[in-house]
This record gives structure tokens, C-alpha cells and sequence, in this order.
């Protein structure tokens, strides 16, 4: 009966390995992070690559404006007419970083423009809307005669990263 008994704990004990080892193999991949996934452009790359061979041709990376026109052609680094997921991500990982900075540049002209608007003399700054869109500054709103109108205008393009102005501002009777 010891013999059964500790034959039948040796089993046990292989079970119970066995189990834990599973486990432990289990949390480590759960753990584990997976290179391709960290991202959201695996996602994109899947839904865009309709024929699921991995490649994306210009005609299914068009589904992505990145990749309209001339962005195919730059991200396509090794020249085979497809992108793999890394040229894919690697593309537009630098198109929406640029594009973040160019926001960032955009939202700085329009702040620094609207406080010179503050500080400056018999310019009531409340009625005139300024946006800015990839340096381009588009003023629009009421002013109460030219000069004001003009004198916006300046005060625009003395913004550094102002490439150009266009005035919209409407003098009111």
C-alpha cells in the first residue's frame, strides 16, 4: 500500500507541475507584450490588407489618405510596389507626428496673435475670430473702420511661423 501510495503522490505531484507550468506559461504570454500590437497600426495594416497576405498594395493603402498620392511611394522604402507593416507604420507614425507639431505650431501663432490683439491700444480683440491652419492665419470678424483693419493684419504677420495672412475682417458702419 506505500508502494500505491507514494506512486499515487508522484503522479499528483507530475499533475500539478504540469498544471503550473501551463499557468506560468500562460501569464508570461499574457505578460509578454507582442511587438506587432503595441500599436494601432496592426489593427489598420489587418483592415486595410483585404487579401490578408501581410503586403498592402496602392490600391488598398489608398483607403488610408496618408497613403494617398505621393505618401504610398515614400513609405514604400524597399521600392516591391507593397508596404509591410513596418513601412506602414513606420510612414505614418512621421505623417501624424508632423502633423501634431504643425497643430501645435498652428494653436501657438493663433495664441500669440490674439494676445498681441490684447495688449494693443483702441483694438477691441472679442470681435475678431483668428484660426490658423498650417501657418496660414485667416482673420475674420468686425472692425469699426480700415485702420484697425489693416493694423490686425500687421499684427498678424509679426508672428514668427506666420507664412501668410488673409484678412477677412469686415469694416462696420
Amino acid at each position: 500500500m506505500l508502494g500505491g501510495l507514494d506512486m499515487y503522490q508522484s503522479h499528483l505531484c507530475r499533475y500539478l507541475l504540469g498544471i503550473y507550468c501551463l499557468c506560468g506559461l500562460q501569464l508570461a504570454h499574457a505578460i509578454t507584450p507582442d511587438v506587432n500590437d503595441q500599436t494601432g497600426y496592426n489593427r489598420e495594416f489587418r483592415l486595410l490588407d483585404v487579401d490578408a497576405n501581410d503586403k498592402l498594395s496602392a490600391k488598398e493603402a489608398s483607403k488610408d489618405p496618408v497613403f494617398g498620392s505621393t505618401g504610398f511611394a515614400r513609405a514604400d522604402r524597399n521600392r516591391n510596389h507593397a508596404l509591410d507593416k513596418e513601412e506602414f507604420a513606420t510612414y505614418k507614425s512621421a505623417v501624424q507626428q508632423k502633423q501634431a507639431k504643425q497643430a501645435a505650431s498652428d494653436s501657438t501663432i493663433t495664441a500669440k496673435i490674439k494676445s498681441k490683439y490684447l495688449v494693443e491700444k483702441n483694438f477691441r480683440s472679442f470681435r475678431v475670430s483668428v484660426e490658423t491652419k498650417d501657418s496660414v492665419v485667416v482673420l475674420s470678424g468686425f472692425v469699426e473702420n480700415e485702420f484697425t483693419r489693416k493694423r490686425a493684419e500687421q499684427i498678424a504677420y509679426e508672428v514668427s511661423g506666420v507664412k501668410a495672412v488673409k484678412n477677412a475682417l469686415v469694416v462696420k458702419p
